[in-house]
């Protein structure tokens, strides 16, 4: 009985951490993205709306 109560605990708690760590990687890689995407935007391909 104890060893499952323990057993249960230790899953949740690694699945807890797990998901904790899954949105960390996905915040970092969201931005790693938007760097990406400032450092390499070349201004000279973005189409402008007002043309002369």
């Amino acid at each position: 009985m104890r060893d499952e109560y323990d057993d249960r605990l230790w899953n949740d708690g690694r699945d807890h951490a797990n998901r904790g760590i899954d949105q960390l990687i996905a915040h970092i890689m969201q931005a790693f993205r938007a760097l990406h995407r400032i450092h390499w935007a070349s201004p000279w391909q973005t189409e402008k709306s007002c043309r002369s």
